[in-house]
């Protein structure tokens, strides 16, 4: 297990048993809520049972942060368990219409994907909260997270269509802290309001959330799997626009060009990807990802008391990051 601000280069990053079994709760009631929310509709509950089982192996640990939050502050995980369900929906149809969006191939025909994406998105997430035995302020205030969250992520994907000139370090880390940040700070923050109303607590846990979410989508950026993909779809990601910022005027046009070029030419992808990956690039971005995770770690460090919940989530952390430079 990790701890503190420990180097993750340096270490084996290890996350917990327990989340394992956490995720089959999850997953066990989230079928559950759909199948009473959507009981009387059945094409509609058999397409989100469906999208739901496409995507079951895609429930990472990372997405288990509200029953690790309630953990750490209640010492009760599973009282954070409609939280993981409300993301996991939420993920879910952010992922159809993402993935609808970018033009990725589709199990599905393209209204049924547009269709499960908006239940998922909207619909199944406040109904699960309604059938939830909360305090009334408690369910305006997790009513009020999830709407808050569908638009600041919806915001900072259109930050994907800025031109390559209109971005810079701060400007793409505020994109991804908007569609990657705002649903973990929510989780964070929902997780907490379970064990908290104090302001400055819930501020606290929104910025952990926030930060969080942003090493995530560094370590997806990271993915083998993702890179050229990212390169042939010119998706602007944080590494590529460090590399533009850092690079000399003549570098800069050079990486631009290949840029230009990678989407239809697989040696225009291979040398970008080279470049972007030099050791003049990788060790001041490996600085930036360092200054995240040092960040994270002392947040946690402040908002909750030591245990084996926040060490969880120290470790997340420290896996995250470790991801985000693992080109």
């Amino acid at each position: 297990m990790l701890t503190g601000t420990t180097e993750p280069d340096r270490v084996t990053i290890e996350v917990p048993a327990v989340t394992r079994s956490w995720s089959a709760a999850v997953a066990e009631r989230t079928r559950s809520e759909v199948d009473a929310i959507c009981g009387e509709h059945d094409p509609v509950r058999s397409l989100v049972l469906r999208v739901l089982d496409d995507g079951a192996a895609q429930l990472h640990a990372s997405r288990l942060v509200g029953m690790a939050v309630a953990g750490a502050l209640t010492g009760e995980p599973e009282s954070g368990l409609p939280v993981c369900v409300v993301s996991r929906l939420w993920w879910t149809g952010a992922q159809l219409l993402d993935d609808l969006a970018d033009g990725a191939p589709l199990r599905l025909p393209s209204g049924a994907v547009i269709l499960a994406g908006t239940i998922c998105v909207a619909g199944l997430p406040m109904a699960v909260i309604d059938r939830q035995p909360l305090a009334a302020e408690v369910a305006s205030h997790w009513r009020a997270e999830l709407l808050s969250t569908s638009l600041h992520a919806a915001s900072g994907q259109l930050t994907d269509l800025s031109t390559m000139e209109d971005l810079t370090w701060a400007r793409v880390v505020a994109g991804y802290r908007g569609k990657s940040g705002a649903p973990y700070g929510r989780d964070a923050v929902m997780a907490a309001r379970l064990g908290t109303d104090d302001p400055a607590a819930l501020r606290g846990w929104r910025a952990f959330g926030e930060l969080f979410g942003v090493l995530r989508q560094l370590a997806n950026d990271a993915a083998p799997d993702s890179v050229d993909e990212d390169l042939r779809n010119g998706t602007r990601t944080a590494l590529l626009v460090h590399a533009l910022s850092v690079a000399e005027a003549g570098e800069r046009e050079r990486l631009l060009k290949l840029r230009e070029a990678a989407p239809t030419d697989p040696q225009a992808r291979a040398l970008l990807r080279e470049s972007m990956v030099s050791p003049s690039i990788m060790d001041s971005y490996r600085a930036q990802v360092e200054a995240m995770r040092r960040q994270g770690c002392l947040l946690l460090d402040q908002l909750a008391p030591p245990s084996p919940h926040r060490e969880l989530l120290h470790a997340l952390v420290h896996g995250s990051a470790h991801q985000a430079i693992s080109y």
